[in-house]
């Protein structure tokens, strides 16, 4: 097997010594590093007498016509790719900021290494590795549908009037809890993703064992070690809010590479930055009704006091002062009218809850990005309370 060694600066002793555990056991690593680590790149190869290749920043950068022999060399057998770099911490705040090993800072080398055709990834860290199989990322998908139309569909009451089996043959976006109207539907979404991190953390053992096994799945990079599924496309996302964190990132915004997606309070925003960069046109929304009958919403470290909905009406930079992202949220048994294509989407889960006015910024840009970019986007949801978007006759479709 041909195994590439990333290896960085900050991590010399630890790539160092699990270089020499590998020539000890007969394996000869192809060394590859970021620019800026090219002295330390040098020096190990020079001191192993191993093959060396710098990454570029990205697999469309000029640079990489460099690594095509090694490409080559990847396509003959099987290969795999070990990152030689400590993890970050990454807190979890929907689980008592439970601390998991995450290598996000990385994607950049993980992105060049999976074009050249590596699928098959180890992360070593001093605090132990992991191994995972990586079968897809943006790059890989980017123009697949081009030119055809796709569904983004979202997960709201009004797919109970909407004939679903129309869409069976399409390329179809669901998100989170959708695969509970696959068996009713008779058929499952071709794309599945999820950005709520409230979701993915608290609820991760059922969407592990309830996704449609065939779907290509798109999460947050950053839980790669921590949210295992098959045919996995993990994805780096921008929020408007980190944790912790009041400053809100440039906003809002639409990923036209995927090196980065836009995460705007709805998976919604993301799913159409995805169909657009794999070139769908038109982009249908459907079971986007963006209502929400929720009265109250609990704040999480104030006991069970309760207050009317602050995220409803307030703007984004009232919002970025009064709440961090995930520290409201809401009892799905508590709404007081239907919210979801099914009850059970709701009983006894916790959400957070929507900011509307902030979703109906990104969504109002995205179709300015559509329109400047001829991709058209338009809305056929029954009954929807979204004006982002050009509605048409879910009917007049088929």
């Amino acid at each position: 097997m041909l195994t590439i060694a990333y290896v960085a600066a900050s991590d010399l002793d630890l790539a160092a010594a699990w270089l020499a555990r590998a020539l000890a056991d007969g394996r000869a690593p192809v060394l590859v590093a970021d620019a800026a680590d090219l002295p330390v790149l040098r020096a190990l190869a020079l001191r192993f007498g191993l093959e060396h290749h710098l990454l570029p920043g990205g697999p469309d950068w000029p640079e990489a016509l460099a690594l095509r022999p090694l490409m080559a060399r990847v396509a003959e057998g099987p290969a795999e790719a070990v990152l030689l770099c400590d993890a970050v911490p990454f807190n979890m705040v929907f689980r008592n900021n439970e601390v998991v090993n995450s290598w996000a800072d990385r994607f950049p080398a993980v992105r060049v290494l999976h074009q050249l055709g590596v699928q098959d990834f180890r992360f070593v860290g001093r605090d132990g590795e992991f191994k995972v199989r990586i079968p897809w990322l943006l790059d890989s998908l980017v123009g697949r549908h081009k030119g055809q139309r796709a569904f983004v569909i979202g997960n709201g009451p009004s797919l109970r009037n909407t004939d679903m089996s129309r869409m069976k043959d399409e390329i179809t976006f669901g998100s989170n809890r959708s695969f509970l109207g696959y068996e009713d539907w008779g058929f499952a979404f071709k794309y599945w993703g999820i950005s709520d991190r409230l979701q993915l953390e608290m609820y991760r053992e059922e969407y592990e064992d309830n996704i449609d096994r065939d779907s290509i799945k798109f999460f947050p990079f950053e839980y790669l070690p921590f949210f295992r599924v098959e045919n996995a496309c993990p994805i780096p996302v921008a929020s408007e809010i980190f944790f912790g964190q009041p400053a809100p990132l440039r906003f809002p915004y639409f990923a036209e590479k995927p090196s980065m997606v836009f995460m705007a309070f709805t998976v919604t925003i993301t799913l159409i930055q995805i169909a657009a960069m794999m070139g769908c046109n038109p982009i249908v929304l459907v079971g986007i009704d963006h209502s929400y009958p929720i009265a109250r919403v609990k704040r999480r470290g104030q006991g069970e006091g309760a207050a009317m909905n602050p995220t409803a009406l307030a703007p984004p930079e009232e919002l970025a002062r009064k709440s961090k992202l995930g520290w409201d949220f809401w009892e799905g048994n508590a709404a007081t009218g239907a919210t979801h294509f099914t009850d059970k989407y709701t009983s006894n889960k916790v959400f957070v809850p929507p900011r509307t006015a902030w979703s109906e910024a990104a969504y109002d840009y995205c179709r300015l990005w559509g329109e400047r970019n001829g991709v058209e986007i338009i809305n056929a949801t029954v009954g929807t309370h979204l004006q982002s978007f050009p509605k048409v006759d879910y009917k007049t479709l088929f």
